[in-house]
């Protein structure tokens, strides 16, 4: 049989002389760590919840620079674009103009003498609408277009960020919210924003569905 030590005879003596007092002593140690468990718990749900919206914030900033961007590509796509369209109308005024020149001087000159050299004329006016003015009208069409589906494509972008943003902010208001009255679901809802708006800004930019 093991011998006992001295403190565990001590222990076993001090509840023969003060049962009440080691209970009592035993009870405010429970209380004690039950304290510093919980406040343990307390300090790792702050820094759980400064790290979601330390993360949710950097998204933020993330989705900020990229709709500024969208932004911007919108705006000069949008400003190529009416400077094409603005070329194409010029070119095509430009061949109307010779077209009806060169039909006019087919007209006055018909019967006269100068009718050689008003054909000579009017054809030179419409060798020029076929040359320079009819393939510039032809190439610009298709550019404008371009420029203008690459400026909605660029706006929807903007609108995919700007929702983005809107669920990160939200899910930063929540989660700091969550901190301060100690409400896991809030924090927990905080997250599952980010995770929305991280969905939402990998649609902006690869355009899976279209933002609304």
């Amino acid at each position: 049989m093991v011998p006992e030590s001295w403190t565990e005879r001590a222990r076993k003596q001090l509840q023969r002389q003060y049962p009440s007092r080691v209970v009592e002593t035993r009870e405010v140690l429970e209380h004690v760590e039950q304290a510093e468990e919980a406040a343990e718990h307390r300090e790792q749900y702050g820094r759980n919840a400064a790290v979601v919206v330390s993360v949710l914030a950097a998204l933020l900033a993330i989705a900020s620079l990229a709709g500024s961007r969208a932004s911007t590509e919108a705006i000069l796509a949008q400003a190529k674009a009416s400077d094409t369209w603005n070329q194409y109308q010029d070119n095509s005024l430009k061949r109307h103009v010779n077209l009806d020149d060169a039909a006019l001087i087919r007209i006055l000159a018909a019967g006269t003498p100068a009718e050689a050299a008003a054909n000579t004329q009017a054809a030179s006016l419409e060798q020029a609408v076929a040359d320079k003015y009819q393939p510039a009208q032809d190439a610009l069409m298709p550019q404008a277009l371009d420029l203008e589906h690459e400026r909605d494509l660029a706006e929807a972008r903007h609108r995919g960020y700007q929702t983005a943003e809107a669920a990160f902010q939200l899910g930063i208001v929540l989660s700091s919210i969550s901190i301060v009255a100690r409400a896991r679901w809030l924090l927990v809802l905080g997250g599952a924003l980010g995770v929305l708006g991280l969905a939402l800004g990998l649609n902006a930019l690869l355009l899976i569905v279209p933002p609304f």
